[in-house]
């Protein structure tokens, strides 16, 4: 006789939060500038759903940007590892477009020159 109770669900393990996300994301270089995508401002924010989805909404300097397509590929290496995370989606954006006054720090801007 077949066992028709209800089994119980595995438990499912922690998934990275959008914070663990965007600390990931800092892995990802822009080769034209050699600084990462956080700290150019590029990425405008991170969601995570209940079931590990990832949501990256983010921009590139230019829309004219040849390295769009290999900057969306490191955002998928650098985000693939992370715990209960299954897959990403990166969200490409125009607006607002991006500017050096989106950048994280003044660090940064000294770094490329902007002060």
């Amino acid at each position: 006789m077949a066992d028709d109770s209800p089994q119980p669900v595995p438990a499912r393990g922690p998934v990275a939060t959008a914070d663990d996300v965007m600390d990931a994301l800092r892995e990802v270089i822009d080769p034209e500038l050699g600084l990462d995508v956080v700290s150019l401002g590029l990425v405008y924010g991170v969601e995570v759903d209940d079931e590990g989805e990832a949501t990256v909404r983010m921009t590139l300097t230019t829309p004219y940007c040849p390295l769009g397509p290999m900057l969306e590929s490191q955002v998928h290496a650098a985000t693939q590892f992370l715990p209960g995370i299954q897959g990403v989606k990166v969200d490409l954006v125009w607006d607002p477009p991006w500017d050096p006054h989106t950048m994280a720090s003044d660090e940064v801007k000294l770094e490329l020159g902007l002060f």
